[in-house]
């Protein structure tokens, strides 16, 4: 707005001399023929002398106004033609955006089933993996819980061989000790000690 005041600017002042010019021209020519007296002559020299002062005013005019005026319209016909190639190209863009949205959105529905099949697969693919994990974990806690058991029967078996044994050697010695007589028990007892002190 600045930039086209400023090169309208010399033209205004132009125009508005050229006007202070012929109002001053016109008040001159009307005082002059007023003095003059009311004859023909003088009405036909005032009418010349208003051409002749058109004549010069439009020439003057014409020269001081003419290269602004057609510069004037040069530069602003140049400057709508750039402000139309600028909205042509906006136009474009914005057909080109629109365009673009109008496929992107036509796809959109595609491309949400496109995702929800993707999410479906990986919530198959992690369930089944998860069922996996879960299989062999148990798997795992069986295998760990049948070697427990079978370390705690082996612990009962071996517990139980020795209690027997025990038990075993109780009678057999509580059998023995009744069946010897005392002098046998201290000659079984002076051949361990011989045994042992060698």
């Amino acid at each position: 707005m600045n930039r086209r005041f400023r090169k309208i600017l010399p033209l205004v002042i132009s125009i508005v001399s050229v006007l202070v010019l012929v109002s001053v021209s016109l008040a001159l020519a009307s005082e002059g023929g007023g003095e003059q007296g009311g004859g023909e002559g003088s009405s036909l020299g005032t009418m010349i002398w208003r051409i002749v002062n058109f004549v010069i005013l439009f020439a003057l005019l014409w020269k001081l106004l003419a290269d602004k005026i057609k510069k004037y319209f040069v530069d602003r016909r140049e400057e709508i033609a750039q402000m139309i190639d600028e909205a042509d190209k906006a136009k474009a863009d914005a057909e080109a955006q629109y365009a673009d949205i109008q496929g992107k959105l036509k796809n959109v529905e595609k491309d949400i089933q496109d995702i929800k099949t993707a999410i479906m697969g990986e919530l198959g693919s992690e369930k089944a993996r998860i069922i996996e994990e879960g299989k062999v974990a148990a798997e795992r806690i069986i295998q760990q819980a049948k070697w427990t058991a079978e370390q705690e029967v082996v612990k009962a078996k071996n517990e139980l061989k020795d209690h027997v044994v025990e038990m075993a050697g109780d009678m057999a010695s509580g059998m023995i000790t009744k069946s010897m007589s005392p002098d046998d028990q201290k000659r079984i007892l002076e051949e361990y000690l011989e045994k042992v002190v060698r």
